[in-house]
């Protein structure tokens, strides 16, 4: 019987920032409003980098993006609204389904991580071509609980393990001698998408993690990781230790909010220990980007491409930065 591991965080700050215990259909809406009420009303005042971009109240693109590029989706919309603009967004339709609304020609630019090879050839046969332009770096990383002793992890043993479900026991990676229960994520998340892209090459997981120890949600990963030896939400603890995927950035704006951190150790990739620095020069192996894209047939004075100078500029630099992500400048 399948079972899926998805922990309720009661959190009304998670709840705002991540916004995505949605599953099923709904996702594959779009629920990101990304300008105001009276949008199409020439009378707002749009800011000074707005007016420079020639971006207006009438004009301003439809955005949309992952989970972990909501903060990048509303800090456009303050440096181009302003601080007190009405209709902020608060919801993304996350990676997967909002390739797919940029595909349909229903937004105009999406910021998330790079597109799975299902999604390019969905963008293939709808005879889309997209372009990516890059804004800022990002790495995939793989996690365990802080009690865990186990410090490292190689590809090939991940491959082992997702591929094959041939590693069950932490003793095989110099750790203690207890189960490991390999988390993993649902298809449409962004960073299931970097899991098939740098790791499983776009191979099948094993069947019995996909159908046993699915995570719905990126904070719930963070929490299933920390706490499953624990019990989680039985409260009956395990001789177990969990082990997870998720992205660099998003790890530390999540500790900065709740602390998880504390209860996480970040595994050395084929020795090499992903920090801020590692991932911005991509001597991180698995060291990767987050994209402004767009379709190749968008115009070349839309209001979008003119965001995306924004973003690859001083300004959009220095404010992805004041986020707790890396840009390209560090």
């Amino acid at each position: 019987m399948k079972r899926i591991i998805s922990l309720l965080l009661v959190s009304l700050v998670l709840l705002t920032l991540c916004a995505c215990s949605d599953n099923g259909a709904a996702e594959t809406q779009a629920t990101l409003t990304t300008q105001p009420a009276p949008q199409g009303n020439d009378a707002i005042t749009m800011t000074v980098a707005a007016n420079a971009l020639g971006i207006t109240a009438k004009n301003y693109p439809r955005i949309d993006g992952s989970t972990s590029t909501l903060s990048i989706v509303q800090a456009v919309y303050r440096a181009m609204y302003g601080e007190n603009a009405t209709g902020y967004p608060t919801r993304a339709s996350k990676t997967v389904p909002s390739y797919r609304l940029l595909i349909n020609g229903e937004v105009d630019m999406i910021l998330v991580p790079y597109a799975s090879a299902e999604v390019l050839k969905e963008a293939e046969n709808a005879g889309v071509e997209l372009e990516f332009h890059k804004i800022a770096a990002e790495g995939l990383i793989f996690i365990t609980s802080v009690e865990n002793s186990t410090k490292s992890i190689t590809l090939e043993q991940i491959r082992k393990i997702y591929l094959g479900y041939g590693i069950t026991n932490w003793s095989e990676l110099g750790g203690p001698d207890r189960e490991l229960i390999p988390i993993c994520r649902n298809s449409d998340s962004g960073s299931q998408s970097q899991m098939d892209n740098l790791i499983l090459n776009n191979e099948e997981m094993h069947p019995d993690i996909q159908n046993n120890y699915v995570e719905l949600t990126m904070e719930g990963m963070l929490e299933q990781v920390a706490f499953y030896h624990n019990g989680g939400l039985s409260g009956r603890p395990t001789n177990s230790y969990a082990l997870g995927y998720t992205l660099y950035t998003y790890l530390q704006q999540m500790n900065e909010i709740t602390g998880i951190g504390e209860h996480l150790k970040i595994l050395s990739f084929d020795g090499v220990l992903p920090t801020a620095e590692n991932i911005a020069d991509s001597y991180y192996p698995l060291a990767e980007s987050y994209y402004a894209v767009i379709r190749s047939d968008l115009s070349e004075g839309h209001s979008a491409r003119a965001v995306i100078t924004w973003l690859q500029g001083e300004d959009g630099a220095k404010t992805i930065e004041n986020l707790g992500l890396i840009s390209y400048t560090k």
